[in-house]
């Protein structure tokens, strides 16, 4: 077996075209290439720059209109975006899309930037290559599921995503499923309420105002957390959708997302014997690596002495945000427990780590009681089933 069987490369046919703009040119007139393309790529001083999806137009504007910011040029909004070729492997994508978490990235010939590779594009290579086989929902979603009412309205479902650092809410109705809200929906639906609602333009119209029933998706696709991720896969290209929610006996418990499976396979494919993987790591922390690693195997061990509750791998992604304060995102892969997302922010490296790991714990030792909660049910209704007696 050849090393290229081992680790393929991204043949240049899945590349998709796009537009390039100059980091001068004013944002409102890249938004509509945005929206055609799935992403367009900066040049500042006719070398790349960076890219724009509209992600990064809604991030950087506050999700909801450029407003203010419409005379702002393509530089302000250009995502730093690693360029790959067709000599890179499909492991260096996954790691590459992961770690920026964009919806494309740039594809070069040596020649220049010739077009990008749209993540879902990269799914349906995953799947044809069979990574994605034998590899259970419940062991990749991201849990706890956080949810919101119904009867809430935009402005606190976004209180709720900024406080939680995501991007997606599941709605619920009388502790029911209603729907799904991402701050695309809210984006979308805020800035074209007007256009649809002409009534309104009369009214003091902001986000505490919009109820949330009028803006979720109310039909969302579910699945169940015992398929696997090339099932789930399947539905998400022909749906053309980055998130599902995973529901148990028709309950919500967790979300699954298209970088769900992106972090799943990075771990899995470069998984290191101490189960431990880091990324995000620049110039001012990279000596701070093995202290990290460190902690982050000493976690793992104290994790490994709870009954019930084995890990089997760690994630963990670190950002410099403003205010010279860190962020951390951590994923952890439990064997009977599904991933366990937790993040933490503060202005220290050290006590950024040990505000996460200190959370993460108490996650875990929640998960334990409740996967065991779940299996006595189980085990009761299974006796009765059975004819057994129970006092």
């Amino acid at each position: 077996m050849d090393s290229e069987s081992i680790h393929p490369v991204i043949p240049q046919e899945l590349i998709s075209k796009t537009e390039v703009f100059d980091s001068k040119t004013p944002i409102t007139r890249i938004i509509s290439s945005v929206d055609r393309y799935g992403a367009v790529v900066i040049n500042k001083n006719s070398k790349y720059f960076g890219i724009i999806d509209n992600k990064a137009i809604h991030n950087f504007s506050g999700g909801f209109r450029v407003g203010a910011r419409n005379n702002n040029n393509a530089e302000g909004f250009a995502i730093k975006a690693p360029v790959i070729t067709n000599s890179n492997s499909v492991d260096e994508v996954l790691h590459d899309f992961y770690r920026v978490r964009t919806k494309a990235l740039p594809y070069s010939t040596g020649y220049g930037i010739k077009g990008i590779l749209k993540r879902f594009t990269l799914l349906k290579m995953l799947l044809s290559l069979g990574f994605l086989n034998d590899i259970p929902v419940s062991e990749v979603m991201t849990t706890p599921v956080i949810a919101i009412d119904a009867n809430s309205n935009v402005s606190q479902a976004r209180a709720v995503m900024r406080a939680n650092k995501i991007s997606r809410l599941v709605v619920v109705q009388k502790n029911r499923l209603f729907g799904i809200i991402t701050n695309y929906d809210i984006a979308h639906n805020y800035l074209q309420r007007t256009e649809r609602l002409p009534e309104m333009k009369t009214q003091i119209y902001n986000p505490s105002n919009i109820p949330l029933s009028s803006v979720a998706n109310k039909n969302p696709i579910v699945i169940d957390y015992s398929k696997n991720l090339s099932d789930v896969s399947r539905i998400m290209i022909e749906k053309n959708i980055s998130s599902l929610i995973v529901v148990r006996n028709a309950r919500p418990i967790g979300i699954l997302t298209v970088f769900d499976i992106f972090g799943s396979l990075v771990s899995r494919r470069r998984i290191e014997e101490n189960q431990v993987f880091i990324s995000g790591l620049d110039e001012n922390t990279y000596e701070y690596e093995e202290e990290i690693r460190d902690a982050l195997k000493a976690f793992m061990r104290k994790a490994e002495k709870i009954k019930g509750a084995k890990a089997l791998y760690i994630n963990l992604n670190i950002k410099k945000i403003k205010g010279d304060r860190y962020e951390m995102h951590s994923r952890l892969s439990m064997e009977k427990q599904g991933t366990i997302y937790i993040n933490a922010s503060d202005f220290t490296l050290e006590k950024t780590l040990n505000l996460l790991l200190n959370k993460l714990m108490k996650e875990v030792k929640k998960k334990k009681e409740r996967y065991l909660s779940i299996r006595k049910v189980t085990q009761f209704k299974e006796g009765m089933d059975q004819g057994s007696e129970y006092e």
